[in-house]
């Protein structure tokens, strides 16, 4: 064994390099480096995934804070939801307004009339946008879709 390494180390520089504890080094390296590869990607994908599904509810938020001082504009709710996500690619804002009673019961849509259990004058407006948007993920991984369905819900109330 001895006389294998000591001419093993008189030969080429990189078979010289290979002999020894400096290998295993190589070795373990070549071996571990796809596992944390794997697991970055991973997580930049876990990333992109949240910081879309904020956007989407921020969209969200945005609509309906737009439907508050608008009350029936449904459709400067959804412009204002998809001018608030323009990196999300796909978005799809519904947006509705009506009033109820001030402790919620009694949601009467696009408020045609008020609401006969509140009594006089004791209603409120609301502005609502719901928001949907896909994701799809870098990689395909085991056990998880490679495609998901992001929602966002916001709700405003307003005494006008």
């Amino acid at each position: 064994m001895m006389k294998i390494k000591k001419s093993l180390n008189q030969g080429h520089p990189i078979v010289r390099r290979l002999v020894g504890e400096e290998a295993v080094s190589l070795i373990e390296t070549a071996l571990l480096l796809p596992v944390l590869l794997l697991m970055m990607v991973g997580a930049v994908d876990f990333g992109r995934a949240y910081y879309a599904a904020i956007e989407v509810q921020s969209a969200a938020e945005a609509g309906a804070l737009y439907g508050v001082q608008y009350p029936s504009d449904t459709t400067g709710m959804v412009s204002a939801a998809k001018a608030d996500a323009t990196n999300v690619t796909g978005l799809t804002p519904v947006a509705s307004f009506g009033c109820e009673c001030f402790d919620g019961t009694s949601a009467i849509s696009s408020c045609t009339t008020e609401p006969s259990t509140c009594g006089t004058n004791n209603f409120i407006n609301y502005a609502e946008v719901d928001t949907t948007a896909t994701y799809t993920t870098l990689l395909k991984y085991p056990g998880i879709a490679s495609t998901i369905t992001l929602t966002g819900k916001a709700r405003m109330r307003s005494a006008e």
